[in-house]
């Protein structure tokens, strides 16, 4: 007779089977995501991997998960290597995943990719956030290898180009595991010295050997900086994370060298050109000046006090002339009529008709016009016109 099992039992008999069946372990199981969870607190993966016609539940703890390098998500076809085991307390059999990859793609080429999407949507690549160059930096610092071609390239450009500036090395790793934290660090330090520019790069390389210039840390500390910063990554072909993130990006350390820099002699062509733009500009501003001066010395000198008594002296005199014209030309008029009134006086002047023989004669001091009024023995007097005389009338007599 059978005895009789609990629950637990049979799950755990079965779990035990399936954990002994050496053909469900390491497992390579091709299937399509769909349900997927990244626990926040946990970091465990959980999923559902399924085919066009069943599905399997699957689990992936954190210290499997942290490893991965994408982020799975639902319609993702993929390829998980692991094991079937049973998860007692349901009496479910699941896939408990180590490893996780792509199917038809790299792993490491699908991390890229989301990366920079997820950068992207964060603005960490968005061009109205990235700082100007400055035209004329003074101090430019330079995050390499120590001793690396690269760095030997962009000092020898920038001491020809523009030997005015100062070139200041913060050297770092800029290969292997440890690459990115020091750049990050490197970065960090030169934001701190009063840099004007920074360019921040490394020769060409495999793309394992760019590696760090792709990683998310290395993107978010170029994104913080608060000083330009130049990629200067040595490859033509790819664009790194780095490149992205930067302020500018340079296909090599040499072109970022000759892009941080003007050419010398191109400034002294523009400082000839400036001079002497100067030159013209202050000549004509002297020459309006001294103008201008000129105008007020002839304003000031028609102001002086001596000038304006002068000019009033002048009118004066000329007055006076014009008034004693006018006077003469009154009185010679006035002389004229006064000749002419003469001569009608003249004229009518009895001593005028005296003068012709004719002569006034007097009864004391009446004009005796008629011989009637006069008789005989009466003195009277004679008026001629050169003098007169005194008579006694004789006798009278008519006029016929």
């Amino acid at each position: 007779m059978n005895s009789i099992l609990t629950v637990s039992q049979l799950n755990r008999y079965m779990a035990f089977k399936i954990k002994e069946d050496v053909k469900l372990r390491g497992i390579l199981l091709r299937g399509e995501i769909s349900g997927f969870t990244n626990h926040a607190k946990t970091g465990h993966f959980y999923f559902t991997l399924k085919d066009r016609e069943s599905a399997v539940k699957a689990v992936m703890f954190n210290s499997f998960a942290s490893r991965v390098r994408f982020m799975p998500s639902n319609g993702m076809s993929v390829i998980v290597m692991g094991s079937v085991q049973v998860f007692e307390r349901d009496g479910q059999y699941q896939v408990y995943v180590t490893d996780i990859q792509p199917d038809g793609i790299g792993a490491q080429y699908l991390a890229l990719e989301q990366l920079k999407e997820r950068l992207a949507s964060e603005g960490v690549f968005d061009e109205r956030f990235k700082k100007p160059l400055p035209g004329f930096p003074h101090k430019i610092g330079i995050v390499t290898a120590k001793g690396g071609a690269a760095l030997k390239d962009i000092l020898n450009i920038l001491s020809r180009r523009y030997p005015l500036c100062e070139a200041v090395i913060f050297p770092c790793v800029v290969q292997g595991e440890y690459a990115a934290g020091s750049i990050c660090e490197a970065l960090e330090y030169a934001d701190s010295c009063g840099c004007d520019l920074i360019i921040c790069g490394r020769g060409g390389g495999s793309p394992e050997d760019l590696a760090a210039f792709n990683s998310e840390a290395v993107a978010r500390r170029i994104f913080a900086m608060n000083t330009p910063v130049i990629s200067a990554v040595g490859h033509e072909t790819d664009t790194t994370i780095a490149d992205l993130a930067a302020d500018l990006r340079a296909p090599t350390p040499s072109a970022a060298a000759e892009l941080a820099v003007p050419e010398i002699t191109a400034l002294y062509d523009i400082i000839d050109a400036r001079k002497n733009a100067l030159d013209a500009a202050f000549t004509g501003y002297i020459s309006g000046l001294r103008h201008k001066l000129l105008s007020l010395e002839n304003e000031l000198k028609d102001n002086y006090p001596s000038e304006a008594l002068a000019r009033i002296r002048s009118r004066i005199v000329s007055c006076e002339e014009r008034l004693r014209a006018a006077i003469k030309i009154y009185f010679e008029k006035k002389n004229a009529e006064i000749a002419g009134k003469a001569g009608e006086l003249d004229a009518l002047s009895p001593l005028k008709i005296m003068s012709r023989g004719y002569s006034l004669v007097y009864s004391g001091d009446k004009l005796i016009k008629s011989s009637s009024e006069i008789s005989a023995g009466e003195k009277i007097s004679v008026r001629f016109a050169d003098g007169s005389v005194e008579a006694v009338v004789q006798c009278g007599k008519e006029g016929n």
